[in-house]
Formats: structure tokens, sequence, C-alpha cells
């Protein structure tokens, strides 16, 4: 493999990284799908980097240096992947704490009106 194709393989996990990183910054319009594909599509370009790595020879300062930057981001990702899954649990939680609109014998649960109703205004 030509010491070239390692940076190459860098850079492209990084996109992919990259990617994950802008759909999770909004967590409630991310689509799950797409972030999975994302960081499997990494995942297999960092460990094709790293069964090529030995054929390549040592690598440069410049390939070092990428890595670091990917790891840094990837860390990143992490972060607001936990933010996500966070967010996620308290949405789940507050969905759970809502009465149900209907009793276990099938009737309507009666509405509960907060305050006082005025007929004169």
């Amino acid at each position: 493999m030509r010491e070239r194709d390692l940076p190459e393989l860098l850079a492209a996990a990084q996109s992919r990284v990259r990617g994950a990183c802008a759909l999770l910054a909004r967590p409630r319009a991310c689509h799950l799908e797409e972030c999975v594909t994302l960081f499997r599509e990494t995942q297999g370009y960092l460990e094709w980097l790293r069964d090529n790595l030995s054929h390549a020879g040592p690598p440069g300062r410049d390939l070092r240096r990428q890595a670091t930057a990917l790891a840094g981001e990837m860390r990143q990702a992490g972060i607001l992947l936990e933010l996500a899954a966070r967010s996620g649990r308290r949405w789940l939680e507050r969905l759970r704490s809502m009465s149900p609109e209907y009793t276990a014998a099938g009737s309507r649960v009666p509405l509960q009106i907060r305050g006082r109703i005025s007929f004169l205004g």
C-alpha cells in the first residue's frame, strides 16, 4: 500500500465522524440509523488503516497529527452521543410520567382542569 493511502483512510474516517457529530448536534432531529451507519463506516476505515499500517512503514508526522485530530473528534462524538442518550432518557421519563388517555377498563380518563371556570367572565 502506498504511503499516501493511509492519510486518505484517516480522512475518510474523519469525514464520517464529522458527519455523525453534525447529526448528533441536534439530537431531536437525529436519525439514529444514519449515525450508526456513519460510526460503522468509521470503524471499518480505522480497521482497514490498522491492517495496512504495518505494510506502509513508519508513520510520518502528518499521519500522527491527523490521527490525533481524529481521536479528538471521536471524543467529541462520544460526548454528543452521551448527551443525546440523556436527552432521550429524559424524554422517555416524561412520557411515562404522563397519565394515559384511557383507564384499564377502557374508559376515558376525566379531564383534569386546573384553576377556576367562571361563567360570568
